[in-house]
């Protein structure tokens, strides 16, 4: 029996012991199975400013379910909530939740009805009673250096080809050259005289012929006024203010032959030389050309609609109807120069033309004989367009198609307006 009890003596202090491992194995495999706090990945790429590597953040923001700072130089990946604090200033950030309410709005009351607000009327600006009037285009800047020899060329003009020996050719060169410079293109305009000795010039019939490699003088000067009135509308202005005095004046002759009136020069045939009459290879370019530099000018002046007017009224349409007749091939450029401006001028609204000036096919002319007659006028441009247009049927794009098409509704637009009985 003391032999029993010694024993069980003997075996409790290794019974406490195996208890005590027991429980100390235990709770370092709980310990170890617990999910522990994340830390970086040594992987991640970390932004450091300073020495200590507590102070050390991720190079792309780790979010998580809580708001967190996002430093400036930090990388946001899409999709997360960002939002800046008012209170610090600071961005933060964290990952978004399409279902999460903000508690800071709960309570606050939701008006969903429609509210429409009136837009403010602008009270229109009290222009003063004798205020100038406004001018869009504004003043023409003057170059720091003025040519002198533009003036020196400008009086060659202004005198004429008829006064003393003056290099005359030398100076409509210099001129075409620096029309196109608005600042200068304005200052040609600006003298009556240089406007109505380029005029003459344009529509001498006798124009000399010029030296081997220069151009004659007439195409010069329509290339001059061309020049001068392209997007220079303060020039086209000028020109306009003395339409009226520069078509009712005269250009001088030599041996007191008969002045040719402006406005009859002016309005004259563009064609002067038929190719039935045998006229030489270079006579019939020479021609065409002149009705291409012709053209050109006419072009910049029918910008002006007073000037507009008055060669719609003085049958300038059927004169540069006249230029789409030669079936010369040497012709083609200047045909196509008359087409175009009746579109740009006439057909296209993109170009800038005022559709319904031309051509109107007189359903508005009161008299009805002038109607018929006139009518027949403005059709004679479809024939002679729809001819060009039928000898380039390969070519989908060529200018007398768009042309055709755009006259042909026209027409059809403004017989709408003609009784039966003359259809």
């Amino acid at each position: 029996m003391a032999s029993r009890r010694s024993t069980r003596a003997s075996l409790l202090p290794f019974t406490i012991f195996m208890v005590v491992l027991g429980l100390v194995f235990f709770a370092s495999s709980a310990s170890a199975s617990s999910p522990s706090a994340p830390s970086p990945s040594a992987e991640v790429e970390l932004i450091c400013h300073t020495d200590n590597t507590s102070e050390c953040y991720p190079k792309i923001f780790q979010p998580t379910e809580e708001f967190q700072l996002v430093h400036d130089d930090q990388e946001l990946p899409h999709g997360l909530h960002v939002r800046l604090n008012i209170n610090t200033g600071k961005k933060e950030a964290k990952i978004n939740d399409p279902t999460e309410k903000n508690p800071e709005l709960e309570g606050l009351p939701v008006d969903r009805s429609i509210v429409v607000v009136d837009s403010e009327t602008p009270e229109e600006a009290q222009i003063p009673k004798d205020a100038p009037k406004y001018e869009p285009v504004g003043a023409v800047k003057q170059p720091k250096e003025e040519s002198g020899e533009f003036y020196t060329s400008l009086e060659y003009v202004k005198k004429g080809p008829h006064g003393s020996d003056l290099p005359m050719d030398e100076a409509l060169e210099f001129l075409e050259d620096i029309s196109h410079d608005i600042y200068y293109g304005l200052k040609i305009t600006e003298t009556f005289d240089t406007v109505k000795s380029l005029f003459c010039l344009m529509i001498d019939p006798k124009t000399p012929a010029p030296s081997e490699g220069a151009v004659p003088r007439d195409q010069q000067a329509a290339a001059i006024i061309s020049g001068a009135l392209q997007n220079n509308p303060t020039a086209l202005e000028e020109v306009t203010k003395v339409w009226p005095q520069l078509m009712d004046s005269s250009c001088r002759s030599l041996h007191k032959a008969p002045q040719l009136k402006v406005r009859d020069g002016f309005y004259a045939s563009f064609v002067r030389s038929p190719e039935s009459s045998g006229a030489a290879d270079h006579d019939v370019l020479r021609a065409a050309n002149k009705a291409k530099a012709q053209v050109a000018a006419i072009k910049g002046l029918v910008k002006s609609p007073t000037i507009r007017d008055d060669f719609i009224a003085n049958k300038g349409m059927d004169r540069l109807l006249e230029v789409l007749a030669p079936e010369d091939t040497q012709w083609e450029t200047a045909q196509r120069k008359a087409g175009q401006l009746v579109l740009d001028s006439f057909l296209d609204e993109k170009m800038g033309a005022d559709v319904g000036v031309w051509p109107l096919f007189k359903a508005s002319e009161a008299d009805r004989s002038k109607r018929i007659a006139d009518r027949v006028s403005d059709e004679n441009w479809k024939v002679a367009v729809k001819s060009i247009m039928e000898k380039n049927k390969g070519d989908t794009s060529h200018w007398s198609k768009d042309l055709y098409e755009r006259l042909d509704a026209h027409e059809k637009a403004q017989l709408k307006l003609v009784g039966k009985d003359e259809l």
